[in-house]
């Protein structure tokens, strides 16, 4: 599992990625309300969405222009934790 954020991670398994919130326990970490994709690309997306959709909730983003500043600076960061695991 790569934890991307405190508010979401991805994991795969040979069929499929799936992107969530990391709930730690003990010594694992799962993902809560978890949903799958068929590609890298596509679960990053969905990783950068769920991030800007949880600003938007809670009032942290309230302009377009700040979606579109967060979401590029989200993917950025992201590729570079995928990069640091070799992905």
């Amino acid at each position: 599992m790569i934890i991307l954020s405190d508010e979401v991670a991805i994991t795969a398994d040979s069929l499929q990625y799936a992107v969530g919130k990391p709930i730690r326990g003990g010594k694992s970490t799962m993902l809560a309300n978890a949903k799958y994709y068929g590609s890298l690309n596509a679960a990053l997306r969905a990783a950068v969405a769920d991030c800007v959709r949880a600003g938007v909730e809670d009032g942290s983003i309230t302009e377009l222009r700040q979606v579109v500043a967060v979401q590029a600076r989200l993917q950025q960061e992201f590729i570079e934790k995928l990069k640091e695991v070799n992905v």
